[in-house]
Formats: C-alpha cells, sequence, structure tokens
C-alpha cells in the first residue's frame, strides 16, 4: 500500500496505524513489513465476535517509496464463512493514517453502537431489580410461590436482554458465549413462564403441559453444554418455532382468566397478550427473516409491558385497600393515643405512689429510730448501772421490746429495698467463723432464757474467709437462729457450716440451723417464704410477727448467690440450710481476744463535737461517751457547729444529718473545703435506708453509725481515732 501525504508525515512522527474492517467469521494477524503488528480480539476463541482493530505500524518498514507490504494470517470457521458468497477475511478497506485520529474514529464509532443500546440495557437492569424484589416478596411470604417463579423468570429476560446488545461484547470477546447465553435464557424463560402463569392463576399444569416445559430445560442444557457450537446455531430457527405452542397457550390461558377475573386480572392479561404478540414476532422475524423496521430484538419491550401492567394492577388493588388501610389505620392511632394516655397516666400514678412509698419509708424510718436511739439507748446505759433484780427484769423487757421493733422496722425496709431492687450486695473480706461466733453471742442470752443450748460446728476443710457480704450473712443467719429458739421450747439449736469448692473456682459456704421445735407439715412448706404469711396465721397463734423473716433471707440469699432449703417433719424439728458463693480470701489471723475495756487509754485527749438537734439524743449520746471516758461539746445545728469549729479545734465531730438552719451533709462540705485541719467526721443519723451509708460517705465524712447507736459500736469508732 502506498502511504498518502497524511500517511507520510505520522509515519515522520512514529505514529503510522492502520484500520482493518471487522473479520468475517474468524479472527487474524496482521504483519507489516514481515514484522507482525497484532491480532483481533478472540483470537482463541470459537466463533469470534468482528471487532475493527487499529495496529501501529513501526517507521522502519514503510520504504523510501512511501509503500508498505501488508499480509494477514487468517483462522477461518469454514462452517460459518463457507455459506457467506461475500465471506472475506477482513470486511471493509484497510486504511493508513495517524494512529490517533484511527483509534479515536474507532471508538467513537464504538461508543455509539453501544449508545443506541442503552434502551435494552436499561430494561435488562430493571428486569434484575424486579428479579431481586420479588425474590425478598418471596423470602417473606414463602407461600406465595408465583413470586419465585416470577423472579426467575424475570432474571432470564435480563440475562437473554443484556446477550443480544453489543454491551455483552464489553464483557467477552466471544460470539459464540453470547449465542448460548441468548439460547439458554431463552427456554429458561420459556419454562419459568409456564411455572408462573399455572401458579399465578392457581391452575394445576397437565401432563402434555409439563413435558413441553421440560422439553425447554432440555433445550436450555443442549445449547448451554453441547461441545459444537455449530449445531447449536445451526438448530436456531426450529428452536425458535418450538416457542409458537407456548405463545399460544399462554394466550389461551390469560384470555380465559381475563374474562373471569377482576380489573386487575384484565390488565395483567392485556400486558400478556402485548407480550405473546411481541413474542410472537420475533419468532417469525429469526425463522423467516422477514423485513424488520427496528434495528434490534423487541422481546425485552414485550416483557416490559408485562411488567408495567402488573405495575399498574398492583396499584389499582392499593388504591382499592388504600382507604381501608386508612381507615383502620385511622382508627388504631386513636386507640393507640388512648392507650399510651391510659399507660403514661398509670405510670406516672406509679411512679408518684413509688416515690410517696419511698419517701414515707424514709420519713417512718427517722421519725421511728430517733425516739428508738433514745429508748434503746438510754435502756443500754440503765443497764450499766446497779440496779435491783426486780429492775434488771424490767430493763430487759425494754431492750428485749426495743429490738424487736427495730427488727420488725429493719425486715419492712428490707422488703422494701429488695422489692424495689434497689439492695445491693457487698462484696468484703470476712471470717465464716466470726460470723457463726458473733450470732451465737447474740442469741445465746435469748435461747438461754427459754433453757435452750446453742451449739455450733464447723466441718474440717471449710474455707477460713470468703470475699462476701458480712451483714446479710449475719442477718440471714440470725433470722434463722431466731426462729429456731422463737418455735422451740425445749431441747437444742444447732448451727453447722462447711464449704465446697465449685467448678468455676469459686466457694460454696452452707449454713444448717437445726432445732427441735415441733416442725412444719407439708402443707404448709408452700406458704413458708411468702411475705406477709404464717405458717400459723390465726388469732390465736402462739408467736407473733409479720411473715417477713424468712421471705427476706430467702431472698438475701439468692442475691448472694445461693438458696435457701428446709428439711422438716412435725414432731421431729426442723432443718433449714442456706449457702452463699463468692471466692476465697487471705485475711491475716485474728489478733488474741482481749478482755473490753469500756475507757480505753487516751480517751480524754480526744476533742469530740457533738452536733444533733434531739435533746434526747443528745443525753444518750453524751452519757454514752462519758462511759466511754470521753467529754464532747454539743451544739444543736448546723450553724452552731460550723461556729463551733471556728472557735476552737476538734479531733471528731459526730454528726447528725438531719437538723435545722443547716443539715449535715452541708455542714461536712463546708468543713472539707475550708483550708484547716480536718476533724475526723462520723455520721450518727437516723437515715438508715439503702444507699444512706454511701451519700455520707460522699459528702465528706469518714464513718458512719445508724440510729439507735450501740455502746459498742460507738467505741470500736472512736478506739480506731484514738
Amino acid at each position: 500500500m502506498v502511504l498518502d501525504d497524511q500517511a507520510r508525515l505520522a509515519s515522520g512522527r512514529e505514529e503510522l496505524g492502520l484500520l482493518l474492517g471487522p473479520p468475517n467469521y474468524g479472527a487474524y494477524e496482521a504483519y507489516a513489513g514481515g514484522h507482525f503488528i497484532g491480532r483481533s480480539r478472540g483470537w482463541s476463541s470459537e466463533l469470534t465476535f468482528g471487532y475493527p482493530e487499529v495496529f501501529r505500524v513501526p517507521r522502519g518498514v514503510v520504504g523510501k517509496d512511501g509503500t508498505v507490504s501488508l499480509a494477514l494470517r487468517v483462522r477461518r470457521v469454514d462452517w460459518a464463512t463457507d455459506p457467506d458468497a461475500k465471506g472475506a477475511p477482513v470486511s471493509g478497506v484497510p486504511t493508513l493514517g495517524a494512529y490517533p485520529d484511527l483509534a479515536n474514529r474507532l471508538r467513537a464509532d464504538w461508543s455509539a453502537g453501544l449508545f443506541s443500546e442503552v434502551p435494552q440495557l436499561a430494561l435488562a437492569a430493571l428486569f434484575g431489580f424486579v428479579c431481586l424484589h420479588h425474590l425478598l416478596l418471596f423470602g417473606r411470604r414463602r407461600k406465595q410461590i408465583e413470586h419465585l417463579w416470577f423472579a426467575l423468570l424475570a432474571l432470564a429476560f435480563a440475562l437473554n436482554t443484556f446477550a443480544t446488545t453489543y454491551w455483552i461484547y464489553e464483557v467477552t470477546p466471544s460470539r459464540g458465549i453470547a449465542v448460548r447465553l441468548s439460547g439458554v435464557t431463552g427456554h429458561l424463560a420459556a419454562a419459568f413462564a409456564i411455572q408462573f402463569l399455572w401458579s399465578f392463576f392457581s391452575r394445576p399444569i397437565s401432563q402434555t403441559l409439563r413435558a413441553y416445559q421440560l422439553s425447554h430445560v432440555a433445550l436450555a442444557a443442549f445449547v448451554g453444554l453441547w461441545p459444537d457450537l455449530r449445531l447449536v446455531m445451526a438448530t436456531e430457527p426450529a428452536r425458535w418455532l418450538w416457542l409458537l405452542p407456548l405463545l399460544v397457550i399462554a394466550a389461551v390461558r390469560v384470555l380465559r382468566e381475563s374474562w373471569l377475573g377482576d380489573a386487575e386480572a384484565r390488565i395483567i392479561a392485556a400486558g400478556g397478550v402485548i407480550m405473546v404478540v411481541v413474542e410472537a414476532s420475533e419468532v417469525f422475524r429469526n425463522v423467516l427473516h422477514l423485513p424488520w423496521p427496528f434495528g434490534s430484538s423487541i422481546a425485552a419491550f414485550g416483557f416490559a409491558v408485562v411488567i408495567v401492567a402488573m405495575s399498574l394492577a398492583m396499584s389499582l388493588r392499593f388504591r382499592r385497600f388504600h382507604d381501608e388501610l386508612d381507615r383502620l389505620r385511622f382508627r388504631l392511632e386513636d386507640e393507640v393515643l388512648e392507650r399510651t394516655r391510659q399507660l403514661a397516666e398509670a405510670r406516672d400514678e406509679a411512679l408518684a405512689a413509688d416515690r410517696a412509698k419511698s419517701e414515707f419509708l424514709a420519713n417512718i424510718s427517722h421519725e421511728i429510730r430517733t425516739p428508738m436511739n433514745g429508748v434503746i439507748g438510754m435502756a443500754e446505759l440503765l443497764g450499766l448501772t446497779a440496779l435491783t433484780a426486780e429492775q434488771q427484769g424490767y430493763l430487759k423487757a425494754i431492750q428485749v421490746s426495743g429490738r424487736s421493733l427495730l427488727a420488725l422496722l429493719n425486715d419492712v425496709l428490707d422488703f422494701s429495698r429488695l422489692t424495689a431492687k434497689k439492695l445491693e450486695i457487698e462484696r468484703r473480706p470476712f471470717r465464716v467463723r466470726s460470723v457463726v461466733e458473733e450470732c451465737l453471742e447474740i442469741m445465746t442470752p435469748l435461747g438461754a432464757g427459754k433453757g435452750l443450748a446453742l451449739r455450733s460446728t464447723v466441718a474440717d476443710g471449710t474455707v477460713e474467709a470468703l470475699l462476701g457480704d458480712q451483714q446479710r450473712t449475719r442477718q440471714v443467719l440470725l433470722n434463722l437462729l431466731s426462729n429456731a429458739i422463737k418455735y422451740t421450747s425445749a431441747g437444742r439449736v444447732d448451727v453447722g457450716v462447711s464449704s465446697r469448692l465449685l467448678d468455676d473456682g469459686r466457694v460454696e459456704v452452707r449454713f444448717s440451723v437445726s432445732d427441735t421445735g415441733p416442725g412444719i407439715a407439708s402443707e404448709d412448706l408452700e406458704r413458708l417464704f411468702v411475705a406477709f404469711q404464717q405458717v400459723d396465721g390465726s388469732a390465736s397463734r402462739k408467736h407473733g410477727g409479720a411473715g417477713l423473716g424468712l421471705a427476706i433471707s430467702k431472698r438475701l440469699t439468692e442475691l448472694m448467690g445461693g438458696t435457701m432449703t428446709v428439711d422438716t417433719k412435725p414432731g421431729r424439728g426442723s432443718t433449714f440450710h442456706f449457702t452463699i458463693v463468692g471466692e476465697t480470701s487471705d485475711l491475716p489471723l485474728p489478733a488474741p481476744e482481749i478482755v473490753e475495756r469500756l475507757r480505753p487509754p487516751h480517751a480524754s485527749s480526744l476533742r469530740i463535737l457533738l452536733a444533733e438537734d434531739e435533746a434526747i439524743n443528745r443525753i444518750v449520746v453524751l452519757h454514752m461517751l462519758e462511759q466511754l471516758g470521753y467529754e464532747a461539746d454539743v451544739v444543736s445545728n448546723g450553724i452552731e457547729a460550723l461556729q463551733a469549729i471556728e472557735r476552737d479545734t476538734y479531733d471528731v465531730i459526730l454528726m447528725d444529718i438531719q437538723m435545722p438552719e443547716m443539715d449535715g451533709f452541708e455542714v461536712t462540705r463546708r468543713i472539707r473545703s475550708a483550708k484547716r485541719d480536718q476533724p475526723h467526721i462520723i455520721a450518727i443519723t437516723a437515715h438508715a435506708l439503702s444507699g444512706d451509708r454511701e451519700r455520707c460517705l460522699a459528702a465528706g465524712m469518714d464513718d458512719y453509725l445508724s440510729k439507735p447507736v450501740r455502746l459498742r459500736d460507738l467505741q470500736f469508732a472512736l478506739a480506731n481515732i484514738a
């Protein structure tokens, strides 16, 4: 070939290019001046799609006379080329020119072809979206199987539409793959269409129709798996004709159902008829090669009409249901609003009642503990004086009654906290044996008054110390001992302790309290741990009580990770067992027991200020301090306490919380914020609800004693400071 002037200029710039038309049913390799310059796309494919190609031509192959020798090595597909009389290795006229210009022209032509088939690509994407939508519907409504078949039908049409456009050659250069994909999806669409239509109209598929359906599945397998593409393409006209029975059967079924159905069914039927007509036109065009006014296949548009018809039908159906749904929704909203209002009122009333209950419990606790501090404190001080035997009897009655009233108050408060789930369990190390000994020390005088012997047994290998709640453990054990002594008229009460290692590494400690009392009947066991119920609830019962002790003890045991059970037989006594769970703890051995002295050394060296507004409580605390060898200054409100601190320096302040003028919390905060020597502040208060101790410590106090204050507790609190 002879180069023109523009080609010569391009060659001089090393930009000479060769444009070759697409190969007809084959592929080629191009050579210039004996040098290989490239090959067409899909060289190794069974049957390629013909692309025009642009190759760079080296400057060295151009002769001095401006000519270049070109040669092609052709791979011919004879069964596709020979029937075409005009078949040639390369279509079009070879063109030499500037490589960038030729490449740009080639890209522009190819882009124009792709752009012309954007509608088909959009339809393929639409069909894919419809497939996904109906798969989601099927996932929610598994019984409506027609959603699954329509989703598969939409997927088949999406792939078929894509396979019949130029866009598939952006994925693969093989025309064989496009032919096979188009054929497979076409036959599968026929099979899915039968399954969908007959499922949608709830009609059984006859054996003849099922055989016809399976024939399309077999043809899809043939197109996809047969190794010889030539036979696949040769049978294409016959396979197109095999679609005609489906079109006829589908048209008859759709028209029959539209005659029997409602407006929505007739709209869907109309779309189905249009699709049948479009598909029939496609069949005749491909079989008879009739003139066609369109540049490409319109089968996808037929299926798009069906989707539009289904959308219109669903829109009408939704519109018909819309008013009824709105009416139901409005009525439901009114009912929900009314119910919400009622619930809000009930919630507010419940919250108000809970707040009122909490305030009442806090107030009643404070108001009862304040005079109880005077009663029990004075009784304890009176017991330190010389009394006659008759006076000691009276004093003992006062102390027993006071302790009973205080125990009842504590039970009510504990039950309230347990009910409100506000009771928290502490986790501090304590000695198991010490808890048992302390409880026996407390309860021995009560048992001795009835002539009962109290004994304890600690099994070998029992853990020495445990990480848990010592106070609540003592409370449960004291309650069981108190009940055992109360209901046992003669004999003894035994306490047993043992422990075992659990699989998770924690330790379970088991306490047992046995008595020789009357026992409990089996029909009464179900009421044993129920709050406010007693085994004997009659007006003539021998023993009093509010019926809270065992209920509280059982719930406390469960909060500590354990259980509570009972073994009993009428006439043979009872044994109550409870367990607690915790980690082992290493505590130093207790110091040797020393005889208690009321007057510790250096007692008089402590400067003490008592801030208490109740006159009787002031007398009680002052006399207790006197018995312990201390002296104290006294103020009756928070303002006086601050003034006293300004005048003098104190080592200890015994601070009441609820005082006139200024409460103990505010006084403590002001003391802690001042830049002076800080005294040791001990709260002495009737506030004994859950969280009161923590509030006192958080306010800056160092210790906490709840009223009624025992002489022993006050002694220990001051001894640590002294």
